[in-house]
């Protein structure tokens, strides 16, 4: 099967779901607007301070008001940080429940499904391309976006409030994870529209899955790589001691990487059996 063979089927997909591709685009254009703005941000207020001749460590002599000012709005930048990495961990779960409902679901709920497939598009070819679609966009979109975000975090290291890398949201917007579970939502999806058929149970047991796959990695990704013994001398860290441990566990950042390499690979390998398992169901059902 070539893009060539899908060019059709891709044509009448993205025209059908082009208000959706299109808001989501801007969403995405409006946070990483947003986040090279707040770095540059807390630059100018770092330089406005240095121009009133105090500093974070004098808040006395007449230099109480405008440390404090800057600490208070330095800090709203750091927020604003970890509100859009919640947003991105959020993403699977959208692409779950879209692909689930108004992609697949609908489209067997009210039949329409039949006249493509009478229009010389097999099953197989009407369910790759409603699946390029959202798998395009991710992957045109959010690699770069990851990158950005990393970028962006790495600046924040010489500011007095620096982004943790291994803060929850954080650590799943500066790494492969991101794209990793953006993936599995939409292979997630995918087969939780085939296997119900309907556009509201779809989506919840889509979001309902995913959303039970992506609690219990956050909860195994402290063990997905051998940690440290003993207590860290600085840098991010992960304690993972067990209650009552007599021995100190943790991760340094130095294991940022080891450990999203370990995971998105664990997430591609459910994408591809859940994205398998979809293709099967289909074949069997409709022969």
């Amino acid at each position: 099967m070539t893009l060539l063979d899908l060019r059709g089927p891709l044509r009448v997909n993205i025209g059908l779901h082009r208000h959706v591709l299109w808001a989501a685009f801007a969403l995405v254009l409006l946070a990483a607007i947003a986040l090279p703005a707040g770095r540059w941000y807390v630059q100018s207020l770092t330089a406005d301070l240095a121009a009133t001749g105090c500093k974070v460590e004098n808040t006395v002599h007449g230099c109480g008001i405008q440390v404090r000012g800057f600490l208070s709005r330095s800090l709203y930048v750091n927020k604003m940080f970890s509100y859009i990495g919640m947003a991105v961990g959020v993403l699977p779960l959208l692409l779950a429940a879209f692909v689930a409902g108004p992609l697949i679901g609908r489209e067997f709920e009210s039949g329409t499904y039949r006249l493509q497939w009478t229009q010389s598009v097999s099953p197989a070819r009407w369910l790759a391309a409603k699946l390029a679609v959202p798998v395009g966009a991710v992957l045109l979109v959010l690699p770069a976006f990851v990158l950005l975000a990393a970028w962006i975090r790495r600046g924040s290291l010489d500011t007095w409030y620096p982004v943790p890398w291994d803060d929850l949201p954080v650590y799943q917007m500066i790494g492969p994870v991101a794209v990793g579970y953006a993936l599995l939502g939409i292979a997630g999806g995918a087969l939780a529209g085939l296997l119900t058929g309907r556009t509201v149970p779809a989506m919840a047991s889509a979001v309902s899955a995913v959303g039970a796959v992506e609690a219990m990695l956050i909860l195994l990704r402290p063990r997905l790589w051998p940690a440290l013994d003993g207590h860290p001398r600085g840098g991010g860290i992960w304690d993972v001691s067990a209650a009552g441990g007599s021995v100190p566990l943790y991760h340094p950042e130095s294991h940022f990487w080891p450990l999203q390499l370990v995971e998105s690979t664990i997430l591609l390998t459910l994408t591809a059996a859940a994205t398998l398992a979809a293709f099967a169901l289909l074949r069997r059902r409709h022969r």
